[in-house]
């Protein structure tokens, strides 16, 4: 289900298109190299072994090229089309978290930093007690809930919009051209859909909560800084008591009371 994000953004990422450019000249190139040098060899045999009937040779030589050109071409395209595939599986890794399969932090902000003029809500998102279940349950039950988190949380997105692992238990979201009002309604949607799951793991049910940070980025504004706004404010309703949302700006943080 996951692996939809990933193809919607991989098919829009310049690499990618950059890539299947250049192996298209490649596929022209070398299909116009081997026509071409069919149509010599043609004639060259022709010449050695039938006689010197030129209008004979140029009648017959485009059909024997095209009859041996078409395999060569197609051999020629099912190669470039492996390649391409294969070129997609590879970014598909490399943007994907591996866990989750949603966007990793690069990617994040390497889309982010490439649409300067991208407006919206950032949210940070953190998995409340997240320790707990693992040192009760072990880390495998701990890849779990991140991994059920992590697809609730997609559920609850746009395609235009970015979910990803940010470290660990968090994650950042990115909702496109959205404002505080409905940034925040949005967050609370995920945040109560967590709180309602029930994840089975080797005969426990478990539950877990997260609280969210939220920021509103404007445009031309560094994405680094609508973060750290929703950093702080993820902070702040960790302090406020977690399983809650809360909206910079706000007042002062009491980081001391916002541990993990």
């Amino acid at each position: 289900m996951l692996l939809v994000q990933g193809l919607r953004h991989e098919c829009g990422s310049a690499q990618m298109k950059e890539f299947l450019s250049s192996w298209r000249g490649v596929f022209a190139a070398a299909t116009l190299t081997t026509l071409a040098s069919i149509c010599v060899s043609v004639l060259m045999v022709y010449f050695l072994f039938q006689g010197n009937d030129l209008h004979a040779a140029l009648r017959l030589a485009p059909v024997i090229s095209v009859v041996i050109a078409f395999p060569v071409t197609f051999f020629i395209w099912s190669q470039v089309r492996s390649n391409i595939q294969l070129s997609f599986e590879l970014q598909r890794i490399v943007d994907r978290d591996r866990l989750t399969d949603v966007a990793t932090r690069d990617f994040f902000f390497a889309r982010m930093r490439g649409d300067p003029n991208a407006y919206g809500i950032s949210l940070m998102v953190d998995i409340d007690f997240f320790k707990v279940v693992n040192d009760t349950f072990g880390h495998i039950a701990g890849d779990k809930v991140i991994s059920r988190v992590a697809e609730i949380l997609y559920e609850n997105t746009r395609p235009d919009d970015i979910v990803c692992r940010f470290g660990g238990e968090e994650f950042v979201i990115f909702l496109h051209q959205q404002d505080k009002a409905d940034g925040f309604a949005i967050a609370e949607r995920m945040r109560e859909a967590i709180a309602e799951e029930v994840i089975e793991f080797d005969g426990h049910n478990l539950s877990v909560t997260v609280s969210i940070g939220g920021s509103l980025k404007e445009r031309l504004k560094d994405v680094e800084f609508a973060i750290q706004q929703a950093d702080q404010a993820l902070y702040q309703a960790k302090a406020n008591g977690r399983n809650r949302t809360v909206f910079a700006p706000l007042k002062s943080v009491d980081k001391e009371n916002a541990v993990a």
